[in-house]
């Protein structure tokens, strides 16, 4: 158990010491930009993971129809190169058609790739890509790993898995799932394994090496027994992040808030398991900042 005053913020405001990865000068920057959204920068060659920041309030998220704050994509995700997506949710792919009209390639499932394209992406900006895939961009090389969505409470009843009809979904919460994929970025020397949702595909995460980063989403993980004990077991990490613990309703520009059901006391303490078997080190990255490797 972790003491409660020994207990990490749920949300810094500082960076990680440089170093907190391999104790030697950084080789670029990752930037967690919220949710499970992730900005990698190696070698002037930028990727991202779930590109989502336009966090539309309550209303606008279950009565209107999604309006992507363009300007604010562009400026989170100025230049990037490829975009991994993990499944087709508002949260994870509302903002993704903005970055492919700025030139970003963009990976996902069918469905994401449909999304894109009934908001005008043409094919040529769209890589339809399934288990086992490998995607090389400049310095990394990523890899797609099949995957399973958390159990949201009363959501999971009512939740759309496959696009309907014709045109876009008539609010973001109506936007559907698809498939979904963790990734495996490999740069430098050094690997980095997207838990981009909270449910677990026994067979391909099995096949995965040992990681040096796990960043695992806890948002509705509850559903998913032994979450962070099973990804430890396999994966070894040497160091956790946390992502998807921010609460998407509420807007980037102010001080992140929990995601419902958090439950940051357990998440410690499974934490604090993985540091005992593997020596896995805890390492909390602010909102928006791009901290050095």
């Amino acid at each position: 158990m972790v003491a409660p005053s020994a207990a990490p913020e749920i949300f810094p405001t500082q960076a990680p010491a440089p170093g907190w990865l391999t104790g030697k000068p950084g080789v670029g920057t990752i930037t967690w930009t919220g949710c499970a959204g992730f900005l990698f920068d190696v070698e002037g060659t930028r990727i991202c993971v779930d590109p989502f920041v336009s966090n539309p309030g309550f209303v606008d998220a279950f009565f209107r129809p999604a309006r992507p704050n363009a300007a604010l994509v562009r400026q989170k995700f100025p230049d990037v190169a490829a975009a991994f997506i993990g499944h087709s949710h508002w949260d994870h792919a509302m903002d993704v058609a903005v970055l492919a009209a700025a030139g970003t390639v963009v990976h996902g499932s069918t469905t994401t790739a449909e999304l894109c394209r009934r908001q005008g992406v043409s094919d040529a900006r769209l890589v339809q890509v399934g288990d086992g895939d490998r995607i090389s961009v400049g310095p990394f090389t990523v890899e797609v790993i099949e995957s399973r969505h958390g159990i949201v409470p009363l959501a999971s009843k009512i939740d759309v898995i496959e696009l309907r009809g014709q045109g876009m979904p008539s609010t973001p919460f109506r936007w559907p799932r698809g498939a979904v994929f963790a990734y495996r970025v490999e740069f430098g020397g050094q690997s980095v394994h997207v838990q981009t949702s909270a449910g677990i595909a026994d067979g391909p995460l099995a096949r995965q090496a040992p990681a040096d980063v796990l960043i695992a989403c806890l948002a509705a993980r509850q559903g998913t027994p032994h979450y962070l004990q099973r990804l430890g077991e396999q994966l070894r990490p040497k160091v956790l992040i946390a992502c998807h613990h921010d609460n998407f309703l509420h807007p980037v520009d102010q001080r992140p808030r929990p995601v419902p059901r958090l439950d940051w006391p357990e998440f410690l303490e499974s934490a604090a398991e993985l540091r005992q078997k593997y020596g896995t080190r805890l390492v909390q990255l602010p909102r928006g900042v791009a901290v050095d490797f």
